[in-house]
């Protein structure tokens, strides 16, 4: 028999006629208070002599089944059973809650707040969104408190658990507890057998791990879903827990015993393309960087050359990093095979026991090059484990790698040579196809097969002589960082000094914002401007973002408020930080001087920069190509989206069986049942096992803060989808919030904004380097809980030096 819904009071008693745990309840109507308030004390105290109670409320038109009015009136907690005068006020603050004081049928209702709480929450039995099939548990374990989650008045964690989740693929009795407490209220509600009803339940489990129902409601959002969501991740999810299983499975040629894989890691794709990319910017994305450049880049750097090996993998169409292959690419070349097997297994491991390292691990796991103080962080992180011969052996070899990079000189895999290339690149960035990211005509007259060979070679240039350099280049810029950032830990330069010094390197994006300043005092003509930083997109990799020359209120308004355009004095090293510098250099047997370092550092993060510049004009030259071909066929730029880069250069190499179009569409479906059923897939951004195919928990990531600056500000969220630009006044003296930014968001910087929050990035990524150039205080990489915590508040404190950011 189902249970039907009453008003909150009402379910709650009944279910805890049936056996639930429902702490003990009262409840009265509005109108019975306002006819003998006395009585009603009576009664309450009565039931209740002593301790403390919440008194909440249960209007009738909470909790019905098109609207829920969550959190549209009062709660009290922690009302003292014995102070009657303090519980009359808490009874009145709720009725006049109520709409105009409410109906007189409205209720009040009274219990015991629980104690020893160790964990507090909401379940939701479906996503709210889309309806996919996963319980969806947001707790709070670490307050005592059981309004957290449901008043937003701190940091909660996100769990997605499938609805097919059994108990072995948990690790928390708690968690399985609450799971056990959803599927028997499911069972409750359901009209008939396996007719479910989604429902949004509250729940505090205790310190004896007796979990206690506070509220159960339906969820009102089923009209929006999409039909057979559930049934298209059912029928998937099993193929990708077999893929997961094969791939943690030993591999030829590869180091490590299993493997994890994650968004963020290395290259950080859910940055890049995001955690959910259409095929055609997946697609993309693993041609240029992550079939075969990435490695090379390193190979010729000097690290392990590796067997060809992806590292970019796709779950349901979620882009995830094999940290496997990621690790193997770190280890310097000519190492035994026992010494690189011990470190592979021992960074696996750490980063397995910390997640929370996952956007970091160049920094928190793995040791990319000799830095300054490698000793001392090497044993504490891995004490012991190498032999002390072994131990040398690496020490040298990360030093010979080391030593190689900073030397400067003209050689494969050295900066100055990647940047040569680059000039190359740039050199041919000439023809119709550049000439096409700002009008429509260029490329219109050739044929749909001369546009797809012209797209050929404009991707192997851009793979070639643009991706490789630039992947070079950003390890350059790495390295670096990881100096740099040693150098800090060992006290030769304070961490206010090291941002000292990254403001005062010249990057292109800093030329960026001068130039779009002149063009908005009139000094530079916009037409200049945009034949420069026309291709610049916001989505690198997406053709649904227009670029810049085609971005419609790109100059509206009067422009970013005016900045102090004095000259910055040159950086120079104190004779204090020059001496600690050069001891340390000596010490490490790093032979170039702290003047040669910091020249070494300010080339490739400035160089970096410059780089991706210029490999993203031929990006941008061939998304545009793709879109032109697309219209040449009938198909828009949202349809061409749905395909990848290797289904239209097929049509190079053989004949369709049927007209291009009539083809393209079969497959354009495909693309866009893909799209949506990985839109509807819930997965960890870590996977250690394949249990985080099935519980996906979502690491409250630690933000990598810029600047030791501290503010509170409304905050802006902006969309990553692209389109028009918000009005130029709309983020003047707000902290901007966006999902992720690469270089096509450097516009944000020309609208007065008092700091910036992002979902993803990396300590090392464009906006951060960009946020350190310009001082301006950032919390970057927050992670998805925190995020959407801020994103739904007005305000949000963000304290650099404290490294705390929180909503306001």
């Amino acid at each position: 028999m189902s249970q039907a819904f009453g008003t909150k009071a009402e379910t709650l008693f009944l279910l805890r006629e049936r056996g639930f745990s429902v702490p003990p309840l009262q409840y009265f109507t509005a109108e019975v208070w306002a006819a003998n308030p006395d009585a009603v004390l009576d009664r309450i105290q009565s039931h209740f002599p002593q301790g403390a109670l919440a008194v909440r409320s249960s209007a009738r038109c909470e909790d019905g089944e098109e609207a829920s009015q969550a959190g549209a009136f009062q709660s009290v907690l922690h009302v003292p059973a014995t102070d009657r005068e303090h519980l009359t006020r808490a009874v009145e603050t709720v009725i006049a809650s109520f709409n105009s004081g409410g109906c007189g049928q409205d209720q009040v209702l009274i219990q015991p707040m629980i104690e020893r709480v160790h964990m507090s929450g909401v379940v939701m039995t479906r996503v709210l969104d889309d309806g996919s099939p996963y319980y969806v548990v947001n707790y709070d374990d670490t307050s005592g408190r059981t309004d957290t989650v449901t008043g937003g008045a701190g940091i909660s964690k996100t769990v997605y658990i499938y609805k097919g989740a059994k108990p072995e693929d948990f690790d928390s009795p708690r968690l399985w507890a609450v799971l056990e407490l959803a599927r028997r209220l499911e069972r409750t509600f359901a009209d008939v057998p396996d007719a479910e009803v989604p429902l949004d339940i509250e729940f505090a489990v205790d310190d004896a791990l007796n979990v206690h129902l506070l509220q159960v409601r339906r969820i009102c959002t089923v009209s929006r879903w999409k039909a057979r969501v559930a049934t298209a991740v059912s029928r998937r999810i099993r193929f990708v827990e077999d893929f997961v299983s094969s791939a943690m499975r030993p591999r030829p040629g590869l180091f490590g015993n299993k493997t994890l894989f994650g968004v963020m890691p290395d290259w950080n794709p859910a940055e890049i393309i995001g955690v959910a990319p259409r095929p055609l910017a997946m697609s993309l994305y693993r041609d240029l960087i992550t079939r075969r450049t990435w490695s090379k880049a390193r190979e010729s750097m000097g690290y392990r050359p590796l067997p060809a090996a992806d590292l970019m993998i796709s779950l349901a169409g979620r882009p995830y990093i094999d940290v496997r292959a990621s690790f193997n690419s770190f280890l310097p070349a000519g190492l035994n095979d026992a010494v690189c097997g011990a470190l592979v297994g021992a960074w696996l491991q750490r980063l397995e026991s910390h997640p929370e390292f996952h956007d970091k691990v160049e920094f928190d796991v793995v040791h990319t090059v000799m830095d300054l103080d490698f000793d001392a962080t090497f044993d504490e992180r891995y004490p012991g484990l190498l032999p002390s011969g072994a131990r040398e052996a690496y020490k040298n070899a990360l030093r010979a790698l080391t030593c190689a990079a900073l030397s400067f000189e003209q050689r494969p895999g050295g900066l100055r040579a990647a940047l040569a290339e680059i000039e190359i690149l740039r050199a041919r960035q000439t023809g119709p196809a550049f000439e096409q990211l700002a009008a429509d005509a260029p490329l219109a007259r050739q044929t749909p097969f001369e546009l797809v060979a012209h797209l050929a070679t404009l991707l192997e240039d851009c793979r070639t002589l643009g991706a490789l350099p630039f992947a070079v280049a950003a390890r350059h810029a790495f390295l670096a960082e990881a100096v740099l950032r040693s150098a800090v830990r060992r006290g030769a330069l304070g961490s206010d000094r090291l941002d000292e010094f990254k403001r005062g390197i010249r990057t292109v994006s800093g030329e960026l914002s001068d130039d779009f300043r002149q063009v908005c005092s009139g000094k530079l003509e916009q037409s200049r401007f945009l034949a420069r930083y026309g291709h610049l997109r916001p989505g690198t990799y997406d053709i649904l973002t227009p670029c810049y020359a085609r971005l419609s209120g790109l100059f509206d308004g009067s422009g970013p408020p005016p900045v102090d355009d004095s000259p910055a004095s040159p950086f120079a090293l104190s004779k204090k930080e020059n001496n600690a510098l050069r001891v340390l250099l000596q010490e490490n047997l790093l032979p170039e001087s702290p003047a040669r370092l910091l020249d070494y550092a300010a080339t490739a993060i400035a160089g970096r920069e410059y780089a991706k510049f210029v490999f993203t004009r031929h990006l941008s030259a061939i998304l545009e190509v793709l879109a032109v071909w697309g219209a040449g066929i009938g198909l828009s730029r949202a349809q061409m989206a749905l395909l990848s880069v290797d289904e239209v250069l097929s049509t190079l190499y053989a004949p369709l069986a049927v007209d291009n179009r009539r083809h393209f569409l079969n497959r354009i479906r495909e693309g866009q049942q893909l799209h949506d059923l990985t839109r509807s897939f819930q997965l960890a951004q870590l996977i250690r096992s394949t249990r985080d195919v099935y519980v996906a928990a979502q690491p409250r990531s630690e933000p990598n803060f810029i600047t030791a600056k501290s503010l509170s500000a409304p905050v802006r969220l902006l969309d990553n989808a692209g389109g028009p630009l918000p009005d130029p006044q709309a983020l003047v003296g707000r902290i901007a919030c966006i999902e992720s930014a690469d270089p096509g968001y450097d516009w944000i910087f020309t609208r007065g904004i008092a700091g910036l929050i992002t979902r993803f990035g990396g300590s090392n990524s464009h906006m951060a380097i960009r946020c350190a150039e310009y001082g301006l205080p950032a919390a970057i990489g927050c992670g998805g809980t925190l995020f959407d915590k801020i994103t739904l508040a007005e305000r949000c404190l963000l304290d650099c030096a404290a490294k705390v950011v929180r909503p306001l």
